[in-house]
Parts: C-alpha cells; sequence; structure tokens
C-alpha cells in the first residue's frame, strides 16, 4: 500500500480509494497525465489502494487470510474523504468456490443479500470522524462468452492440481450463471449496497450506465459494452483513457468536486484527421 504522508500533506484535496484489484482503474499509471491530454494540476489527487483477491466475505468477524480489515482502518487513517470498493471478486470467483468446491448451497439473490449485509456491518464497524465515506458499486461482468466464462474460473477457484482443465471446467460448468443471471446478481448487490451507504448517510456511485451496452433482443439486463473488455484472460474491465478519466471523474463527483478541468482536456489523437 503506498504511503499516505506525501499527498495529504499538500492543499491539493485527496480522495483515498480502497478496494479489491478492480479498484486500481482510480489511480492514474505513471505519465497518465500527458498521455490523456489532461491539465495539470488537477483540482484533486487520488491515493489508491488496491488489494488484491479482496472480498467482502474477508470483512466478518475473525481473522482474513488477506488481512483486508486492518487494510482498509490503515488507508482511512488520516483521510478526508475515501471510497471503498469492494464486491466483484466475491460475485464473479466466490460465489462459484462455495458453490463448486466447498458444495454449498447458495441462490443468487441471497449470496447477494448476504454480502450486503457483511458489507453494511463492517461500514458500521469503521471509524469515520473527520471522513466523508463513499461506496462504490460492482461493474457488469466481463466474462463472456461462457466458455471464456468457465474456463477463467475454474482456472482461478478449483485447487486440485490433479485435475486436467477440462475436469476443473465440468467442475464448474454446472454452477455458472449465464451472462443476464450474472449480471441481475451485479444489478442486486449493488441496490442492496446503495440502500445501505445511503442509509448510513454515505455517498454512491457505480459506473453500470457508463460501461453498459444494450443487451440481447428481449432481455432487460444490460451488458457490458465491447469496448470495455480486454483481450486479455482477465475479468477487469480493459485499461483504457476512457475507463481511468470516467474513475477519476466519479470519485471527484461524488464528493461534489468540480470536475470541468478533466472535461476540458484535449482529446487524444485516435490516428490521422481523428479526434477520440
Amino acid at each position: 500500500m503506498q504511503s499516505a504522508t506525501p499527498s495529504r500533506a499538500t492543499d491539493t484535496p485527496t480522495i483515498v480509494t480502497i478496494g479489491d484489484s478492480h479498484s486500481k482503474f482510480f489511480g492514474p499509471p505513471k505519465y497518465f497525465a500527458g498521455r490523456a491530454g489532461l491539465r495539470t494540476p488537477l483540482r484533486y489527487t487520488i491515493e489508491p489502494n488496491p488489494i488484491s483477491a479482496a472480498s467482502v466475505a474477508g470483512f466478518r468477524p475473525g481473522v482474513s487470510t488477506l488481512d483486508v480489515k486492518t487494510k482498509v482502518h490503515q488507508a482511512l487513517t488520516g483521510a478526508s474523504m475515501a471510497i471503498l470498493s469492494f464486491g466483484q471478486v466475491d460475485l464473479e470467483l466466490g460465489l462459484y468456490y462455495r458453490r463448486a468446491v466447498k458444495g454449498e448451497e447458495w441462490e443468487a439473490e441471497q449470496y447477494a443479500a448476504w454480502l450486503a449485509e457483511i458489507y453494511a456491518n463492517f461500514l458500521d464497524s469503521l471509524d469515520l470522524s473527520g471522513t466523508r465515506i463513499a461506496v462504490k458499486g460492482v461493474n457488469l461482468t466481463a466474462l463472456r462468452p461462457r466458455q471464456f466464462a468457465i474456463r477463467y474460473i475454474s482456472r482461478i477457484v478449483t485447487k486440485d492440481e490433479g485435475q486436467t482443465q477440462a475436469e476443473r471446467n465440468a467442475s464448474v460448468a454446472p454452477h455458472m450463471l449465464s451472462e443476464p443471471e450474472q449480471n441481475r446478481l451485479h444489478l442486486s448487490f449493488n441496490d442492496k449496497v446503495r440502500i445501505a451507504a445511503e442509509a448510513r448517510g454515505f455517498g454512491y456511485f457505480d459506473l453500470v450506465r457508463e460501461t453498459s451496452e444494450e443487451a440481447d433482443t428481449g432481455s432487460v439486463t444490460p451488458r457490458l459494452g465491447e469496448n470495455f473488455l480486454t483481450a486479455a484472460f482477465d475479468h477487469h474491465l480493459a485499461d483504457t483513457i476512457p475507463v481511468r478519466r470516467m474513475h477519476y471523474e466519479a470519485a471527484g463527483k461524488v464528493f461534489g468536486i468540480r470536475t470541468d478541468d478533466l472535461r476540458a482536456a484535449q482529446p487524444v489523437s485516435a490516428g490521422r484527421g481523428r479526434r477520440g
């Protein structure tokens, strides 16, 4: 985790973000301002604290393998504004580990409610004197098509090295939700987390609308836009300038900070004679 001292010592407001690996997009990589055509200095900075494989289930009483609770408390110390961004790992991997490996029986809606309650209880446990909090909901799933999703999930959640990949796939496939069902699970979780956050006076936002496309004909479930899918064997959003910018902008907006400097940035050329 990054040291909080240098950025918080300046007059520029700092937003601390902490979450699973999907929260990495809040932090601009090296040379991002120039690459994106941003004016500097911007009105606020972001101090990212992504924790790989961190889960909401790890907020339960007791010791987590990753000690996520302690890391959250440490990141929040001295922060005036902070964003929590957890849940994607639970919904796309944790559910199938519990179903396929541990043999637990979970209905999707039951699982979303269980996670949201854990999250809400953890929010109540935090010492937030002097800290404004916002919660970011999860993204729509990037795990598609189905065979890609099965192979990716089975590689992560199965631990038996004696199994072939085909055997791993076969052990996970019967427990998999369809893509529309998976996205409905994400939306249900987001709705429950939003209600919990607002009931406690916290901000809430997600990037579902910004990253979704129309679902298949006849379906009312949104779908992640193809331009946000990574070409890699992965379940994160594609790491692009639009993705980084929308995270940065949303972080400022949820705390009422003007983001017009970001909007006023010159677009990056997408080829000769084109703007994008």
